[in-house]
């Protein structure tokens, strides 16, 4: 498949993920088809589309009368033959289970064309599992997008040991032309880059909260306006270049022998988990919702974040991308 072939995108699955990916390819110009198993989850995802659409119009993303027409390039549907036929490029954003992106991998080989690239949305499956009863593996590649989609830049573009050259740089070369920030990884591993860097963060987090040493607020606070506030300009790597590397070898001396090494998931989760909290989705996690937060202020968070979200979006990548 040729980068200029590509003329209409399959995206598989219309939740939270599904949903945002198909707003990225219709804002970038492309004829998407949608698809999930009821209309009443297509329908709330037309109309979830269309909200954000008028959010990136206020934050001056896009413009307002480009809305209407990028929406007209969306049809849905709940055949799947129907979804893949005659699109060159298929997303599938399915929940994470091994079996269903199996079967849908396979149904999709059988009613694609035969050139079409394949891609998966996965966060910790690989394409050795996903698509083992795949025939035409070359064309399988996994591109990982981080929640929101329509918003977080970056698109992880991961190959295994099957995918062939022009998949790996036609689906890069896409994503580039969509307006995302594509990163190329070379080798299949478990997590990619960014979620193993997460957790090796995460671990340490839990480790320091276990500990006492902050509260929850405190611990985000800090983060956010330290880590997160670099972060979003320099990475880490620049941030140690300008530091000057022999000052962080002494910091590594120092702290390393004495940060968490643990290859057991943090005990707090394990035991929040047992007790049967579940975060926002339960009313209680390292946060109590049911006290502190009602319906309207989660909703209002959400609109908060997404509008920090966009600003940084506009600020930081929108002009260069």
């Amino acid at each position: 498949m040729k980068f200029e072939d590509i003329k209409t995108v399959s995206v598989l699955g219309a939740g939270i993920m599904g949903h945002g990916i198909a707003q990225s390819f219709l804002m970038g110009g492309y004829p998407v088809r949608l698809y999930d198993i009821k209309d009443a989850i297509l329908d709330g995802a037309r109309a979830h589309i269309t909200q954000n659409m008028e959010l990136f119009s206020r934050n001056g993303l896009i413009r307002q009368e480009d809305i209407a027409p990028s929406l007209e390039r969306l049809s849905t549907t709940t055949d799947l033959s129907d979804a893949v036929k005659g699109c060159q490029f298929i997303t599938e954003a399915a929940p994470e289970n091994l079996d269903l992106k199996q079967s849908i991998f396979a149904s999709v080989e059988e009613a694609c064309q035969e050139d079409a690239i394949i891609a998966s949305n996965t966060s910790s499956l690989t394409l050795a599992q996903i698509g083992v009863r795949v025939q035409a593996k070359e064309r399988l590649v996994t591109t990982h997008w981080f929640n929101p989609p329509h918003i977080v830049p970056t698109v992880e573009v991961v190959r295994s040991d099957w995918t062939s050259d022009e998949t790996f740089n036609v689906t890069h070369d896409l994503l580039l032309k969509i307006r995302k920030l594509p990163i190329k990884i070379n080798k299949e591993i478990p997590g990619f880059l960014i979620n193993r860097i997460q957790m090796a963060m995460v671990r340490e987090i839990l480790d320091l909260y276990e500990q006492g040493i902050a509260s929850p607020e405190d611990i985000d606070k800090a983060v956010k306006g330290s880590i997160g506030f670099r972060l979003a300009s320099i990475g880490p790597l620049l941030t140690i270049d300008l530091g000057g590397l022999k000052l962080w070898l002494k910091v590594c001396e120092n702290l390393f022998p004495l940060i968490s090494n643990s290859k057991e998931p943090p005990g707090v989760l394990t035991r929040l988990a047992e007790k049967g909290h579940d975060g926002i989705k339960s009313g209680k996690g390292f946060y109590d919702y049911t006290n502190e937060f009602s319906k309207e202020t989660l909703d209002e968070t959400i609109r908060r974040r997404d509008r920090e979200f966009l600003n940084r979006l506009k600020d930081l990548y929108w002009e260069s991308l």
